[in-house]
């Protein structure tokens, strides 16, 4: 069981590698000003990372020029053939890579049609509304506002007049209150 003043291995490998965040770097950086035994774990890890990077760039220098060489002409070769020729042939290699994508559109394009002519409305003046079940939807061209005579208010009552005239609809609403002795 690992002491409460302990920090983790992870963590000190994490500093000595920079990839701590600055909050956690810097509860690192204090716990191993009062840790020896943590400052030379860190020191170890840089120790050991240095001979590996150093370790990796001789065996990086021991390739012979002749094999990388070799290994560029068959990248180069293999890019070439695979470079289409001709238009036709572009086109074609186009497809083939983004076959997925053009059929999902596709696809999607068609649905969407279907969908907008089943549930388009219809063109003639004198339409029908819609009923699917217990709710009839009307186009939008065929709602009218309704229309209310009278309303009942807390305390009184109200009346709702409608007028037409050349300027268009007017609409009064006239709210009375209960206690108002009419007449007077």
């Amino acid at each position: 069981m690992a002491r409460p003043d302990h920090m983790a291995d992870s963590d000190l490998m994490l500093h000595a590698d920079g990839e701590l965040d600055a909050r956690a770097d810097a509860s690192v950086i204090t716990h191993l000003e009062s840790d020896a035994e943590a400052r030379t774990k860190v020191e170890s890890i840089r120790e050991i990372r240095e001979l590996v990077r150093g370790h990796l760039e001789l065996a990086a220098d021991t390739v012979h020029d002749a094999r990388f060489a070799r290994m560029w002409r068959e990248i180069d070769q293999g890019i070439t053939e695979a470079a289409p020729r001709g238009v036709w042939a572009r086109i074609v290699a186009w497809l083939d890579r983004h076959r997925g994508h053009v059929l999902t559109g596709a696809v999607s394009a068609g649905v969407v049609a279907a969908i907008a002519l089943v549930v388009r409305p219809s063109a003639q003046p004198d339409a029908q509304p819609y009923s699917s079940g217990p709710l009839e939807v009307l186009p939008a061209s065929m709602r009218t506002a309704p229309v209310v005579e009278s309303l009942d208010t807390p305390d009184g009552s109200g009346t709702v007049m409608n007028f037409e005239d050349e300027d268009g609809h007017t609409t009064v609403i006239w709210v009375t209150p209960e206690d108002t002795v009419e007449g007077i």
